[in-house]
């Protein structure tokens, strides 16, 4: 991933953001998951762990 100044991230800013490069693709879904958490918060990381920890789960 490139690094940026604040001064790079500034002038797009102000250009409507136009001028930025695809940093990463979009990976096609899987078919079908396990568990799917939703949120990154204390409790959706508190799930993860204990889903991983105690179930095995780990996709």
């Amino acid at each position: 991933m490139k690094k940026y100044s604040v001064f790079a991230i500034a002038r797009e800013a102000m250009r409507g953001h136009k001028g930025w490069e695809e940093q990463w693709t979009s990976p096609e879904p899987k078919k079908e998951y396990d568990v799917i958490i939703v949120g990154a918060g204390g409790h959706g990381l508190a799930t993860a762990y204990y889903l991983a920890s105690e179930h095995g789960i780990t996709n």
